[in-house]
C-alpha cells in the first residue's frame, strides 16, 4: 500500500481515522470487490448510519477522485460520479420518534387518529356472498 499512498495529496496522509475507508476507495481501480463495496455503500447510504469519523461521505467522493492519481483518471472519476449520484439521490431516512400506546405512562405525543382503531366485535354468523 505504500506506493498507492504516493497518489494522495498531503491532507490524506494525516487523516488516520479514515485510513481504512480511504484505502478501500483507492482500491476501486484494481479490486472489483472494492467497487462492489463502494456501490453497496452508495445504495445504503440514506438508510444506514455510517460512522462520520471513519467514513469519507459521498459528497466528497468526486473530490476524492479528482485529487488522487489513477492509472485511468477518467474511469475512476466515472465510478465515483456514479456512486455519489446514487448515494446522494436517495432522500435521507430519518427515523420517526417512537410513540407508545396511550395509557402506558410513556406516551410523548398524542396518538394519531385512526392509527389503532377499536375493532368492532366479530359477527356471530358469517354469510357467504352469493
Amino acid at each position: 500500500m505504500a506506493l498507492t499512498r504516493l497518489a494522495c495529496p498531503t491532507e490524506c496522509r494525516g487523516d488516520h481515522a479514515r485510513r481504512a475507508h480511504h484505502d478501500r476507495l483507492l482500491a476501486v481501480e484494481t479490486d472489483p470487490d472494492a467497487v462492489v463495496e463502494l456501490f453497496e455503500t452508495a445504495v445504503t447510504w440514506a438508510e444506514l448510519e455510517y460512522p462520520e469519523d471513519s467514513t469519507i461521505p459521498p459528497g466528497r467522493w468526486v473530490e476524492f477522485a479528482e485529487t488522487h492519481r489513477w492509472q485511468d483518471p477518467d474511469r475512476a472519476l466515472r465510478i465515483f460520479l456514479l456512486a455519489s449520484d446514487i448515494a446522494l439521490r436517495a432522500p435521507r431516512v430519518v427515523p420517526a420518534p417512537l410513540v407508545r400506546a396511550a395509557g402506558d405512562g410513556l406516551t410523548t405525543a398524542a396518538p394519531a387518529e385512526g392509527v389503532c382503531p377499536t375493532l368492532a366485535p366479530a359477527p356471530r354468523h358469517l354469510r357467504l356472498a352469493e
